[in-house]
């Protein structure tokens, strides 16, 4: 049985009238109205086309019965989906439009019985509100850019008028005056017709002529109705709104009424495309009729995406609220129904076929998200010949396509389902259509809007025309193209990349024969289309190779790629200095996997290696790897250097046997010749350029891997030897047995390690630097600190003395190794102990508290080598304790730091500033800061007698300047107020002398005598001003207490005055000793009593002045001039000014002077 034999209707009888495209228009011709009983006979009113047309209807209905403004209509869709065929048949069914013969749309077309139902209620509110009415139509068809202009064209079209909107006015004029009829049987009579004359409307002797012959009214002659017509009627290039509403009612409305009238829009998105300056006028246009229409204009527009997809589409969406949109499930039911119907004979057979094939169906595409699904599987016999999993692939790349809806339709999928029929209607039942077979369909529609370039397409077109194997050459290179054509954010959520296995999957056209031979076959195309023909290029992918067209750019990116590989090939020496590369780089990241330790805490150790051709000559002295290959040396050379090596030495030896010479060379070369394209070619500024970049990228990630598995193999056969010959197989890999190794050597090199090999040694280092001579305790060792091993060895390092760097050198190298904090823990205990003595830079004796860590190197140590007897001992506690310091037996050396701070305390206590006198300096003092260890005992020891007797007079002489002090810092506070008094320059004489001479302690007491005589001279002075102002207080009191006003005052009032101005009665001052006089001062000086006495006067006239106001609240206070009088004239002319001041003053009230 042939495919053909299995369908209602053969593809080769199943003609589709139009060509799989609904065309929107006003076309009425007979050819139009035959594809239009066509599409009305094969319209499937079923799932998306069937709700949404029911919900138009429904929502149109109830709006118009609450005279409601009516909300567009969008009718969305991916490429192909039949948006155009819903809105035509929607336009011919609104009108049940005639057709020949007597039918009508609603008669041909098989709805539903909700729909239908529907349809005769429109009719019947047709009847009741002026008829029915459609107009249909692109914007883009007639006046351009005008949307206005556009709309009104397709308007006028609907009614049988001139689209131009001159034309129809003029036409609707004709009409409205009676004209028309007249007017066309003139031109008939004339033989031509108005059809013919219009678009001469301006200049037609013919029009004028028929005209005026049918009102010989309209004017004089036919130049004149030219005339008057050319500005009745004058071309425009916009109308408003207004004018657009106008023109709209003219030519729709009947008898008084507007019919119910659906405007259909066809491709609204593609003539929008990215001009937000269109959606604007679009939006304004039909917000504008639909609001003046109210309810009886219902618009539809129809566009690639949902109004939410775009944003200059997004503006429309209040517009166009009621969106319908058809997905794939629709587009499926219509193609399964109109094209590929089977036989009900034939279906059992068909069912059979692919269920027999099931497995090799089911294998395709897996893993990605079009993938066969068992739900597939109703519907694989009423979608044969093509797979589902195809139909998802082919859907995903019509949509890329024609992703904006800007771009004209290619092909509906109608078409493409019925050439795929036909494609395969001669094979055998079990052949599919192989998912190719979409380039062949729209393959000339992308190059001629540039989607697919001219290249390409010749490129597969000369592979069709050649034999079987150049023929899957040319499909291979389809499908790439339509895979590549997803972007790449697409590509990765479903999952699909051009890879071998993917193309078999979708190549597969004999389910019988299956994919085996494909994919044999197709690995050795690709890599013939990729390396000799140029025209594919391969890239890493998660799932292998992923390939993409190649291009006139990427074959230059492969020309430079070859150019360099045999620039290199030309030059050995560079390929063999990389290779050397890649091994060193190769050992050293082994070696970050093997530690080197040692010990408890571990102590690490640093492992080198050695690339050079001899071993370094201090191999005995550190940790080396020394490594050779076979490309340098051979492995017997190897061996017998490490048997030459004494078993004591640490030295590891590693030998890498030659192997894959040659591959691992041409790797190499492979890797550094895409590196240099890449360099040499920079960053790409076009789509080609960046897949020719991954291409390269693509090349070196795959030389990369194949240079890392020669390494991995290479490095697998690595032998390890130690000193002496011995090899190391321990171990599942090189790092395994270099650890294991490591072990040994470390323990041959640091051979002295293990008598510090304790934990703890931070906590003695922290414990014997505070002073604790316990604090070997915390490694456990409770015996003296010098009678450790580690202890001993520094001990007897040291000599005569050895600076810290040394030491520390000295045992952190072979054969000791130790932790710098066992070293450093070792120094301290030993100082703390007085076992060793130290000096730092400057020769200054230092301790172990005083010893900062980082000093340590350089300081000098030695041992100590003076003995201290217990009864010497017995006598410096003792001195401790005359001295106030709590000393505990053998704590000797750490509590001496603090008597010598309390006898330097004592001593700066016993002097200070003149007149003091000066600290003592003691000799003592500096001879034990000088001294360290055991010397500094014995010093404390010679000279405890003497020191306690400083002691002692030290705390007196501190005791004594603690009573004279004060008393000095009294008279020098007196001093300061009589600096205005006779005696002050000999009381100050005597104060310098005293000061210069340090005199303080001096006996008799210099200072009391010079405190009683200042105390006494200021104690006079300042009674003196006292009664000074007391005087002139009661001077001003007597004045005022005979003044008139003052006189009139209650005494609430003059209590109330006396407080404002503060002129309250003197109080007495204590001045019976030094410290009240001094404060009595302090408060009022002996200057400012005097400035007070003076200004009792201004304050006692400001009394009298405030009490005048009291009484005469206006009184006018006058200040006389003043001047100096020299004769009897100036007198008069004084009194004369004082006269006219005092004449206009009193004008204002009374006088206060």
């Amino acid at each position: 049985m042939l495919n053909r034999d299995i369908y209602v209707k053969s593809p080769e009888q199943n003609r589709l009238a139009n060509n799989g495209v609904a065309e929107v228009s006003e076309d009425h011709s007979d050819a139009a109205l035959e594809v239009l009983r066509y599409e009305l006979e094969s319209f499937v009113c079923d799932g998306q086309y069937a709700k949404g047309t029911e919900t138009i209807l429904e929502t149109f209905l109830r709006n118009l019965g609450a005279k409601s403004e009516q909300p567009g209509v969008w009718i969305s869709g991916f490429y192909g989906s039949g948006k155009s065929h819903l809105a035509k048949m929607l336009r011919a069914l609104w009108i049940d439009q005639q057709l020949p013969g007597g039918a009508s749309a609603r008669g041909l077309a098989d709805l539903p019985d909700g729909v239908a139902d529907q349809f005769k209620e429109l009719s019947t509110e047709g009847k009741r509100n002026g008829g029915l009415h459609a107009a249909a139509g692109k914007l883009g068809a007639g006046a351009g850019d005008n949307v206005r202009l556009a709309l009104l064209g397709i308007i006028f079209k609907s009614k049988g008028l001139p689209e131009q909107f001159a034309q129809a006015r003029f036409v609707m004029w004709l009409k409205h005056e009676g004209l028309l009829e007249a007017v066309q049987s003139n031109l008939k009579a004339a033989g031509r017709s108005l059809a013919q004359e219009l678009p001469h409307l301006y200049v037609s002797n013919h029009l004028s002529n028929a005209l005026l012959q049918a009102n010989r009214g309209l004017a004089d002659s036919e130049a004149a109705v030219r005339q008057l017509i050319k500005a009745q009627f004058p071309q425009v290039g916009d109308v408003t709104n207004d004018e657009m509403v106008a023109a709209i009612q003219s030519a729709l409305a009947e008898g008084g009424k507007f019919p119910l009238t659906l405007v259909v829009l066809d491709e609204v998105q593609q003539y929008i495309g990215s001009d937000a300056e269109k959606a604007y006028k679009v939006q304004e246009v039909t917000e504008s009729l639909s609001k003046h229409f109210n309810g009886q204009l219902l618009f539809v527009g129809t566009g690639q995406s949902a109004l939410s997809g775009m944003p200059n589409l997004q503006r429309l969406m209040g517009r166009f609220p009621v969106q319908v949109t058809l997905g794939d499930w629709d587009v499926e039911n219509v193609t399964r129904k109109i094209i590929l119907a089977k036989k009900s004979t034939a279906v059992p057979e068909v069912d059979r076929v692919w269920r027999d094939n099931l497995g090799e169906i089911s294998r395709h595409l897996r893993g990605t998200k079009l993938e066969h699904v068992t739900d597939d599987e109703a519907f694989i016999t009423a979608d044969y010949p093509i797979l589902p999993v195809r139909r998802r692939f082919w859907e995903n790349v019509l949509r890329t396509i024609d992703a904006t809806g800007t771009v004209a339709q290619l092909r509906s999928q109608l078409r493409v389902v019925h050439e795929a029929a036909l494609e395969t209607a001669e094979l055998p039942l079990g052949h599919v259509v192989s998912g190719d077979f979409l380039y062949d369909q729209i393959a000339a529609n992308l190059v001629s809007t540039a989607q697919l370039s001219r290249e390409i397409f010749d490129s597969v077109q000369r592979f069709a025309a050649g034999d079987g194997p150049s023929q899957l050459k040319a499909r291979l290179l389809k499908l790439i193209y339509l895979i590549n054509k997803l972007p790449p954010e697409k590509a990765i959520a479903i999952g699909l990349k051009p890879t071998e296995d993917v193309l078999a999957d979708l190549l597969v056209t004999d389910l019988k024969s299956g994919s085996s031979e494909l994919r044999k076959t197709i690995p050795t195309l690709l890599d013939a289309l990729q390396e000799k023909d140029h025209l594919v290029m391969a890239l890493d992918g998660p799932n292998g190779a992923e390939y993409h067209l190649q291009t006139r750019e990427s074959s230059a990116w492969y020309e430079e790629f070859r150019a360099q590989e045999s620039q290199l090939k030309a030059s050995p020496q560079n390929i063999e200095v990389k290779r050397a590369d890649f091994f060193k780089a190769r050992f050293r990241s082994v070696l970050t996997k093997v530690r080197a330790v040692q010990g408890l805490a571990p102590e690490v150790r640093t492992l080198t290696a050695c690339f050079d051709e001899s071993l370094p000559k201090d191999n005995d002295k550190a940790l080396y790897l020394w490594i050779q290959d076979g490309w340098q040396t051979d492995e017997k050379s190897v061996i017998a250097e490490a048997r030459a090596k004494s078993a004591e030495n640490p030295t590891l030896f590693a030998f890498m046997p030659a192997q894959s010479k040659t591959d691992l060379a041409n790797a190499i070369v492979t890797l550094e010749a895409a590196k240099a394209t890449l360099s040499r070619k920079g960053t790409p500024n076009t789509e080609e350029g960046r897949n020719a970049q991954r291409s390269m990228e693509s090349r070196q990630r795959n030389a990369e891997k194949e240079i890392e598995t020669l390494l991995n193999t290479l490095f697998a056969g690595v032998r390890v030897f130690q000193a002496g010959g011995q090899e190391v197989t321990q171990g599942n890999d090189l790092a395994d047995r270099l650890n294991t190794a490591v072990k040994s050597s470390v323990i041959r090199l640091y051979r002295e390690f293990d008598v510090a090999d304790q934990k703890g040694w931070d906590k003695v280092l922290d414990e014997a630097r505070k002073g604790n001579a316990e604090a070997m305790r915390a490694i456990g060792h409770l015996q003296e600190p010098k009678s450790h091993a580690v202890c001993q060895k520094v001990v007897s390092f040291l000599g005569a003395g050895k600076k810290g760097a040394e030491i520390r050198d000295n045992f952190e190298s072979p054969p000791y190794g130790w932790p710098r904090d066992t070293i450093d823990g070792a120094l301290y205990i030993l100082l703390t102990t007085g076992e060793l003595k130290a000096r730092d830079m400057a020769h200054r004796p230092v301790d172990a508290k005083s010893l900062e860590r980082s000093k340590l190197t350089q300081a000098f140590f030695e041992p100590e080598s003076v003995n201290i007897s217990p009864v010497q001992k017995i006598r410096i506690r003792g001195l401790f304790q005359s001295l106030g310091v709590g000393c505990q037996p053998n704590e000797e050396l750490l509590k001496a730091p603090i008597l010598i701070a309390k006898l330097k305390e004592l001593a700066l206590g016993a002097g200070g500033p003149a007149p003091q006198p000066e600290p003592p300096r003691s000799d003592a003092i500096v001879a034990l800061e000088q001294a360290l260890g055991n010397g500094l005992l014995l010093e404390l020891f010679s000279r405890a007698e003497a020191l306690i007797a400083l002691a002692k007079q030290w705390e007196q002489t501190a005791k004594l300047i603690k009573q004279r002090l004060p008393l000095w810092h009294q008279l020098d506070a007196l001093l300061e107020h009589a600096r205005a008094l006779g005696p002050y320059v000999e009381l100050k004489a005597e104060v310098a002398a005293i000061t210069a001479q340090r005199s303080l302690l001096a006996e008799p007491d210099p200072v009391r005598p010079l405190l009683e005589r200042t105390t006494d001279l200021l104690r006079q002075a300042l009674n003196a001003k006292l009664d000074a102002y007391r005087a002139e207080y009661e001077q001003q009191m007597a004045q005022l207490d005979a003044d008139s006003n003052w006189q009139k005052l209650d005494d609430a009032q003059r209590s109330e005055l006396i407080r404002t101005h503060h002129i309250d009665a003197p109080a007495s001052l204590d001045l019976s000793n030094a410290d009240k006089l001094a404060d009595a001062l302090d408060g009022c000086d002996l200057q400012r009593w005097i400035e007070r006495a003076q200004a009792l006067t201004t304050r006692f006239g400001a009394v009298r002045m405030d009490a005048a106001k009291l009484l005469k609240p206006n009184v006018v206070q006058v200040k006389l001039p003043h001047r100096t009088l020299n004769d009897a004239g100036e007198v008069t002319a004084w009194l004369m000014e004082v006269e006219r001041l005092l004449l206009k003053a009193i004008e204002k009230g009374p006088v206060a002077l």
